[in-house]
């Protein structure tokens, strides 16, 4: 057994170990039935009574928030199965009386207010006892409010950050990062199982890291650390690459490659020299790869610290954003999978080797379409179609619907990263059984897994034939753009950006309490710090996360105020006011039930019922993996939250409005919890 595999049986056993634990923790995790929620049996009780007075089953009553004060009521109803049967005026004709008499029956007496016909609408009015006592889901289950069982029978892996080893960190990371662990947060919320996965690209093109550092090493100043150096031999690879691909003589290359040329291919005079010195670092990056692929004990070794330098670069990173990954496994550690899929698939035929016969074909069937002008084969589309089909014949593909295929060996017999993504697929169904697999990764890989996913579907990764069948979905988002230019960011300037975009925030409001003597420097680096994130977290998960998150490169401090602005410190604000009031209050908080009777105010009810959303947002925002939803939502609750204790006192000359403190102590609760969600920490001062 080579060294590889066994280092790889190794992982996997502390992986099955993990999962174990993941799975026990998720068990143990404290969550509300979702339909015990207010409002998810509010809906069920107004469905069961709806299928009752009809006489059907099935129907599915729409439920939707209305303004009070402007409508004079709470909620529109509406059932959508109803009104398809027969239009508008037959479902107002026929349907809406006997909707207001069953919601009108004594059964929702201390629910219902109110209930009137609204055009094809039954707007109901809820008692204001209902929504007092409805704060109680929110006061009792404290820490727990907002969890519930909606996703109990999910198990999702999440893949997310994937930073390349001897690579730069770029700006991408930080939205990769953020998006995923949040995500992975509202599936857990939600009561999903969740496995949070860093997949680090270890493996792919390692063999030029591996070789440019036995070569070059000793020529690096003593100053720089490990992970510098790799950084610093790949872009010796890179400019390398230019360089030989260069047509024009050597004078004309830009003068940082004739430099790399001069440092570290000594003796290169000529472009036919600098060819054959690269050739020849090719030829020995390729067999150290090969080496490394056999499991080489030595190789192995090397490649193993090497890697190690790269991974605690990395945990810098997360440890400044406060993330914690549960399995960072790379490529590394599916490669041997991937291959043996491939074999399978060649001996079954779901994958054939793309000879010169197959290639030709295929350039028939691309030079036809554009022929009869078809949408799917423009003059761009076929010129690179033709460079494709050239580039792959010899490789082992898969064949796809739509004349598409997909690599998954190369001529020569190595694996590639389609291959590894194929073997982490199937690998992922034996260790986690997920119910989904979701990739959460940057929208330039759009294509590459678009053709991942239906070759997992040709070779039966994705249904299983006992109904446990997987679903795969791709979650990309925009780029780390310069604000004056729309360009995307480059590596370099996204290296830089991801420690200075956290240190800049921080500093940012660390101004705003340093000079404040009641302040230690303690209480200003803790609240900065959190306020830095938060706002760093909010920005980015408020936005459309296919659209782009711009950065002022050149003036970071109007990031800054651009990321302030966005809305996250105003909630954590919004949060903290009201556990500042909460603190003043010098007794205990009545139960909801013992208050007596109250006439609530349009406001309060808005808000009361902002609160009660916000476990199904969190369900929606985990379902569609959009956190969006939620976040959004958290904005609109602190806004009204901000503006409700500016005119309705709580606390004022030793008289205590119970009401309005209940009100306020279930807002803290609630914006608390979901801002954890969210990964964001409300400071203890503020």
């Amino acid at each position: 057994m080579s060294r590889l595999s066994e280092l790889n049986q190794v992982r996997e056993r502390e992986a099955v170990a993990l999962r174990d634990r993941v799975i026990a923790d998720t068990h143990a995790r404290p969550r509300q039935a979702f339909a015990a929620y207010p409002l998810p049996k509010l809906r069920a009780l107004v469905a069961e009574a709806l299928n009752r007075e009809s006489g059907q089953t099935g129907l599915r009553p729409q439920l939707d928030f209305t303004d009070r004060q402007k409508l004079g009521g709470d909620l529109a109803i509406k059932v959508p199965e109803l009104l398809k049967q027969g239009g508008a005026a037959n479902y107002i004709k026929t349907h809406v009386p006997w909707i207001v008499q069953a919601l009108s029956a004594e059964g929702f007496a201390s629910i219902f207010a109110h209930v009137e016909a609204k055009g094809m609408y039954v707007n109901v009015r809820l008692t204001d006892r209902f929504l007092l006592q409805s704060l109680s889901s929110v006061l009792e289950l404290e820490r727990a409010f907002g969890f519930s069982d909606a996703e109990a029978a999910r198990s999702v892996v999440v893949d997310y950050s994937s930073p390349n080893v001897a690579k730069q960190l770029h700006a991408g990371h930080i939205r990769s990062t953020i998006i995923g662990h949040v995500l992975c947060n509202l599936h857990a919320a939600a009561g999903a199982r969740v496995f949070r996965v860093n997949h680090i690209n270890d493996f792919g093109g390692f063999g030029f890291t591996l070789e440019g550092y036995r070569r070059w090493n000793d020529t690096f100043t003593a100053d720089m650390s490990p992970n510098d150096k790799l950084l610093k031999l790949y872009a010796i690879r890179r400019s390398l690459e230019r360089s030989a691909a260069h047509e024009g003589p050597l004078h004309t290359l830009a003068a940082e490659d004739k430099q790399i040329i001069d440092e570290y291919l000594e003796g290169a005079g000529s472009k036919d020299e600098l060819r054959v010195k690269y050739e020849t670092f090719v030829t020995a990056s390729d067999g150290a790869f090969e080496q490394l692929e056999a499991g080489d004990p030595k190789q192995v070794a090397f490649w193993q610290e090497l890697v190690a330098f790269s991974v605690a670069e990395f945990q810098k990173f997360y440890d400044a954003l406060g993330v914690t990954i549960d399995f960072t496994l790379g490529e590394s550690f599916y490669f041997k999978a991937g291959n043996e899929l491939v074999e399978a698939a060649l001996a079954s035929g779901k994958a054939v080797l793309f000879t010169k016969e197959l290639g030709a074909a295929a350039k028939a069937r691309a030079d036809q379409l554009l022929a009869e002008k078809s949408k799917l084969m423009t003059e761009p589309l076929h010129a690179a179609a033709l460079l494709q089909i050239e580039k792959d014949i010899g490789a082992v593909v898969i064949p796809l619907p739509n004349d598409e295929r997909l690599v998954v060996r190369r001529s020569d017999g190595r694996s590639i990263y389609a291959t590894r993504d194929l073997g982490a697929i199937a690998l992922r169904r034996r260790l986690f059984n997920p119910t989904d697999i979701t990739y959460v990764v940057g929208q330039e890989q759009q294509l590459h897994f678009e053709r991942l996913f239906k070759a997992a579907e040709v070779l039966g990764l994705v249904k299983s034939g006992d109904g446990h069948d997987l679903a795969l979905e791709h979650l990309f988002f925009g780029f780390y753009v310069d604000a004056k230019t729309g360009k995307k960011l480059s590596s370099r300037e996204g290296a830089s950006n991801v420690y200075l975009l956290l240190q800049s925030a921080t500093e940012h409001f660390a101004r705003k309490y340093q000079d404040d003597p009641a302040w230690t420097k303690a209480d200003v680096d803790e609240t900065a710090k959190q306020l830095a994130v938060g706002s760093v977290v909010f920005n980015d998960l408020k936005k459309d996360m296919k659209g782009a998150v711009e950065i002022s490169s050149d003036d970071l401090s109007v990031t800054m105020t651009a990321f302030e602005k966005s809305g996250g410190a105003y909630v954590v604000y919004a949060a903290c006011r009201a556990r500042s009031i909460l603190r003043k209050f010098q007794g205990e908080l009545e139960k909801p039930e013992a208050l007596p009777d109250v006439e609530l105010t349009a406001e309060e009810v808005d808000l009361i019922l902002k609160l009660q959303q916000i476990p199904e947002k969190i369900v929606d925002a985990a379902d569609q993996g959009n956190p969006s939803v939620l976040v959004r939502h958290l904005l609109d609750t602190a806004t009204v939250y901000n503006s409700y204790y500016t005119h309705s006192p709580v606390l004022k000359d030793g008289d205590v409005r119970m009401h309005r403190l209940l009100i306020t102590a279930a807002v803290c609760r609630a914006l608390e919890n979901a801002l954890r969600i969210c990964h964001i920490e409300c400071p203890q001062k503020i």
